[in-house]
This record gives C-alpha cells, sequence and structure tokens, in this order.
C-alpha cells in the first residue's frame, strides 16, 4: 500500500547516495567528505521513508484485522 507510492522516492534517494558515494572516490578529500556525509544522508532518510511507510501499512492492516 503505502510502501508501494514510497518505494519509488526511496529508490531515488539510494541512488543519489550511491552517485555522490561514487563520486567521493575521486574528489579531493574535502569534497569526498561532504559527498560521504550526503550519501549517508540520504539512505539514512531512504530507509526511515521505507521503514515508517511499512510500520504504518502494518498499523492499517492491525485496525482492519
Amino acid at each position: 500500500m503505502q510502501v508501494a507510492a514510497v518505494q519509488f522516492s526511496a529508490q531515488r534517494l539510494f541512488q543519489s547516495a550511491r552517485s555522490d558515494l561514487k563520486q567521493s572516490l575521486t574528489a579531493d578529500p574535502a569534497e569526498a567528505a561532504k559527498l560521504r556525509i550526503s550519501s549517508r544522508k540520504q539512505a539514512v532518510i531512504a530507509a526511515k521513508l521505507l521503514r515508517v511507510a511499512d510500520e504504518n501499512d502494518q498499523h492499517v492492516l492491525d485496525m482492519v484485522a
């Protein structure tokens, strides 16, 4: 239900996080650090988004049951 609705956004965040991480491999040290931080933040947000959507779906299913 909701997980399907937010999956696309989470996938885009994970892809962006991966891109930042790849760019950090060839960037200068200061920029690489910023890119790694950005990557980590995006991955955390995407994971939280999926987890909250899943919890909301479970809550709805529990209410219906």
